[in-house]
């Protein structure tokens, strides 16, 4: 009897840890998203914005739009999303948001991340840049896309699910090389693309299929 209640006390606390670490783990994982999706979301906004001679944008409202649609695209949970805009001038390239992601923990418990971004575009230090894309894609669908100045780190997008199967890693389509990710230096909370434990700086329009197993 005392042997049965052991083991029972045992299971419970064990499935307590569990628990636990998935709630952490979750957490973080909607925290990284949200970084990344923010960031590269003004990224893209602003760029087409000040950059780009034959962007159309009437005022602040198509300006906001803009950011609004990048950010979906960049957003691949199943989260629900609330977007404050702090700031927004198109014409100065000034872009404050903060964003707050709600989502139910595997205990069924709710829980929420926020980030706030503040960008001012600068035209001088972007007048020398040059920008290369970096495609992720799941199959033949694009999965994330970011656009950035050559010769900086990239980073990792969340690992895309498959029913049935469990993501492995990215795999470059120029050599076939594999991928993962290391989290960034200092108190960034991104991870970046990596390769051997190095990070992947671009160079170059780059693509990346995902590999299952």
């Amino acid at each position: 009897m005392k042997k049965a209640a052991f083991g029972t006390a045992c299971g419970l606390i064990a499935f307590f840890v569990f628990a636990v670490m998935l709630t952490v783990y979750g957490r973080q994982i909607r925290q990284e998203e949200a970084v990344s999706a923010l960031s590269q979301a003004i990224d893209t906004t602003l760029s087409g914005v000040m950059r780009e001679t034959n962007y159309t944008i009437r005022d602040n409202e198509d300006f906001v739009a803009d950011f609004l649609k990048a950010l979906l695209v960049q957003t691949n949970s199943d989260s629900k999303l609330t977007v404050s805009v702090l700031d927004a001038d198109y014409k100065r390239g000034i872009l404050s948001v903060e964003i707050t992601e709600t989502f139910r923990h595997p205990n069924g418990k709710e829980g929420s991340v926020s980030e706030m971004r503040t960008v001012i575009f600068d035209r001088n230090n972007e007048s020398d840049q040059t920008f290369q894309n970096v495609r992720f894609y799941v199959s033949d669908r694009l999965y994330k896309e970011y656009k950035l100045v050559k010769g900086s780190a990239c980073p990792v997008p969340i690992p895309p699910e498959r029913k049935g199967k469990v993501f492995r890693c990215w795999r470059f389509a120029k050599d076939q090389k594999e991928a993962g990710g290391i989290k960034a230096e200092g108190n960034d909370e991104r991870k970046l693309l990596a390769v051997d434990g190095t990070p992947y700086i671009v160079s170059e329009d780059t693509s990346l299929t995902a590999v299952f197993e």
